[in-house]
């Protein structure tokens, strides 16, 4: 704004005028706004951290704390159980597993921290890095327009509900680190004259993207991008095109000396290194030899001779570096990559396409998309067009910081408006273009009517303060919650315990012969990871061909009918079934990929398909047999004592329930050729709610027939539930009983039949 620093009162102009001070400020505010839902993390009844991948990656966290800071790249616990390789970057969880074990030890001294320790200090680590995100806004800002400019700019990205929900208190995941290295990159990039340590700064945070966020690659293409812009809008001042080239030069090495390690060797992922890396590392090795190329050929004359020789020193490194890393790229996975994040941008992948994150921007509603990233966004066209407008009244040179942010912001909006996940590129640039052009605002308005008058500056305040409103009444507003805000978490918490103490265990890795798997919707897989601590079928990751497997197949068991369902559960080792609400035809479309086309086919009758599916029968039936014999090995261990809705059901139901494949006690005998059998018994479940057990088998031609039942009528430690009463069998004979103990159901055991008189069977 135009106010002038003698119109200020001393004290304001001296704290607006110590960029230390107002960084300092600006990072304390941000700090608070990130601890908004800090009783929903720390609460007296433990430590939540947000949403479900916090949960995966405070696993690798752990691994890592327990293992000498080895993050693992392939676990068997989210595709069980052939296992698949994780492709997060291994830096995040690194980090954070390194900060963890420093602080226990200066504060505990020698020894590993315990799980707790672990999970506070990454809940903590997130927020305090993250509030640095507006600081770099600052400085930015400041130096392309002034410290208003800097302030307004600070203070749009320390309320962005888009920015600090992914650096909120809790939010255990690597997304804190995509704006902050975007932030970064800026302040070391959009400069008027940039020094070569400048480089050194961009690259390193290119290089820290790479190594710590999934998006970051895209980083190494924007500034591939503000390379080439640099030429061509240095193209009349030569000697300034060859300092931006030579800046550019010593970003691109920092990023390939930096990751080179890593890309060459398996050092960090001894499975195979990540293809978003290698991908991003031959791409920044082609771009600086075109670099280096440019610089050489614009380098005239005199110049040119007394530069030869540092060139050639730059080209040997260049050369090293490729003869070093190319030969040990798995070039087929970089390419397989380089197809796939193609279409990933274009469109959400199918598979992830239920996750807010992977949803376009307008797919939200107004209110929406003015509360999450304020109303700024609806004035951010004209916001273009004024800092384009103030480029080009600038000389070329002094213009190309301008022109650098306006491009920068202009891509990361179109890369937001196509999926949400894309914000931490898109929010420093965002509200920098709109802190420059709100503080011209007065400056134009005094040009166009002709007047001078401080009354200008009221505009651009007012309007800074009713487009931010809506944000900070969002914000301040926003309820307490543990984990997730629809409360899925907290309905399905108490049985998530229950898994993690009263199933067997598993091994940590996963790979022993005594491992088995819970099969769940794959979108709480990550729950069930971190805080049963168990296997899954399925987890939220599913960017790889063995884990969309895994998501298909554990999608099928519970589309399919059980039959069919029970067949894949022997091939995937699944011993428990967690049942908690789902979306049915999401569920139908995974079930139905074909890995070989890559879609799924349209399946009309979804609806009428999943009335017979698994998962209906266990909702709304118990999993009650009544002549299924694939529901006679299938037992229910464990019941919410609170019931939620379920999309397809017209009542309520447990909020989650808990089933276990077991052999099953069998019960054979003998009766008339063809009749039916009926096998019944009374079950009673922890919380005193009864259900009947009911089934029957036809005899054989000779027959005999034999049936497996699933409960004991002892209440076994690993279970809640039992049989009230022997086990009924009706024949045209007579009645019979049986009684099970919990060794004959998980021995497979057959069972003595006992007579019941007449008169015992009427009662």
């Amino acid at each position: 704004m135009t106010t002038t620093p003698a119109s200020l009162p001393t004290g304001m102009h001296r704290l607006l005028y110590r960029s230390a001070v107002m960084m300092a400020l600006l990072y304390f505010l941000s700090f608070a706004v990130r601890l908004s839902n800090f009783d929903g993390v720390f609460t007296d009844f433990g430590i939540f951290p947000i949403s479900t991948d916090s949960f995966y990656h405070l696993r690798r966290i752990h691994l890592a704390v327990a293992h000498g800071l080895q993050v693992p790249d392939v676990d068997y616990y989210v595709n069980f159980p052939h296992g698949a390789r994780v492709n997060w970057p291994f830096g995040f969880d690194w980090l954070y597993a390194f900060v963890a074990q420093t602080t226990y030890t200066l504060f505990h001294g020698a020894g590993r921290p315990d799980e707790g320790w672990t999970t506070a200090v990454a809940c903590w680590l997130t927020p305090l890095l993250g509030a640095f995100t507006p600081c770099l806004g600052y400085v930015i800002a400041t130096r392309l327009g002034g410290v208003w400019a800097g302030v307004t700019a600070g203070l749009i990205l320390a309320w962005l509900p888009s920015l600090w929900v992914v650096c909120a208190i809790g939010y255990v995941d690597h997304h804190v680190f995509e704006p902050l290295c975007t932030g970064l990159y800026l302040w070391a990039m959009v400069r008027e004259h940039p020094a070569n340590r400048h480089g050194v700064v961009a690259g390193s945070a290119l290089a820290i993207g790479l190594l710590c966020a999934t998006i970051l690659p895209l980083l190494v293409g924007l500034h591939a991008l503000v390379t080439l812009g640099g030429w061509l809008l240095y193209r009349s001042k030569p000697a300034a095109r060859q300092a931006h080239l030579r800046v550019s030069l010593w970003a691109w090495l920092t990023l390939l000396v930096g990751l080179a390690p890593f890309a060459a060797t398996r050092i960090a992922e001894p499975h195979g290194v990540n293809p978003a890396l290698t991908t991003a590392w031959l791409t920044g090795w082609l771009a600086a030899g075109a670099t280096l190329a440019a610089l050489g050929w614009t380098t005239g004359g005199k110049g040119r001779s007394q530069s030869r020789h540092w060139q050639s020193g730059w080209f040997l490194a260049w050369v090293g570096l490729g003869i070093g890393v190319l030969p040990r790229a798995e070039l087929g996975e970089v390419w397989y990559f380089v197809q796939y994040g193609v279409q990933h941008i274009g469109a959400a992948d199918p598979w992830l396409a239920t996750i807010f994150e992977s949803q376009p921007l307008f797919r939200l509603s107004f209110t929406d998309i003015t509360n999450n990233y304020t109303g700024f966004l609806w004035l951010l066209p004209l916001a273009w067009v004024a800092v384009a407008w103030e480029a080009w009244q600038k000389s070329r040179p002094d213009a190309v910081p301008h022109w650098m942010l306006w491009f920068i912001s202009m891509l990361t909006t179109g890369l937001a408006l196509l999926q949400l996940k894309f914000s931490g590129l898109f929010a420093v640039p965002f509200a920098v273009v709109i802190a420059l052009a709100l503080v011209r605002l007065p400056d134009w308005l005094a040009r166009w009517s002709q007047h001078q008058t401080r009354l200008w500056v009221i505009l651009p305040a007012v309007l800074f303060a009713g487009m931010l409103a809506p944000t900070l009444s969002f914000t301040i507003r926003a309820p307490t919650y543990v984990v997730s805000p629809t409360g899925a978490f907290v309905d399905a918490e108490p049985t998530l315990r229950w898994l993690a103490t009263h199933t067997p265990a598993t091994s940590p890795q996963g790979d022993q012969a005594h491992d088995y798997a819970v099969l769940c919707d794959w979108t709480p897989g990550h729950w069930v990871i971190g805080i049963a601590g168990r296997p899954t079928v399925a987890s939220p990751l599913g960017h790889t061909q063995p884990l969309r497997l895994g998501i298909r197949d554990g999608a099928a068991m519970l589309a399919f009918p059980p039959e069919a369902s029970f067949q894949l559960m022997e091939a995937r080792r699944v011993r428990y079934v967690l049942i908690t609400p789902l979306l049915p035809k999401a569920t139908v479309y995974n079930a139905l990929w074909d890995p070989v086309t890559g879609t799924s086919p349209p399946w009309e009758d979804w609806n009428e398909q999943m009335k017979a599916s698994l998962y209906a029968r266990l909702v709304a039936d118990e999993g009650i047999p009544r002549g299924d014999a694939a529901l006679t090995q299938l037992r229910l261990v464990y019941e919410s004592d609170f019931e939620t809705d379920y999309p397809l059901f017209k009542q309520p139901h447990a909020a989650a329930k808990v089933f276990e494949r077991v052999p099953g006690a069998l019960i054979t005998g003998q009766t008339t050729p063809g009749a039916r059998v009926q096998i019944s018994t009374r079950i009673r479940t922890y919380f005193q709610r009864e259900f009947d057990y009911l089934d029957e088998v036809v005899a054989d031609a000779e027959g005999r027939f034999a049936r497996r039942v699933p409960y004991a009528q002892q209440k076994s430690p690993l279970t809640t539930l039992s049989a009230l009463a022997p086990y009924r069998i009706v024949t045209p004979e007579g009645v019979f009983a049986a009684v099970a103990t919990e060794a004959d159901i998980t021995q497979g055991r057959t069972l003595r039949l006992t007579q019941v008189s007449e008169a015992r069977a009427g009662d």
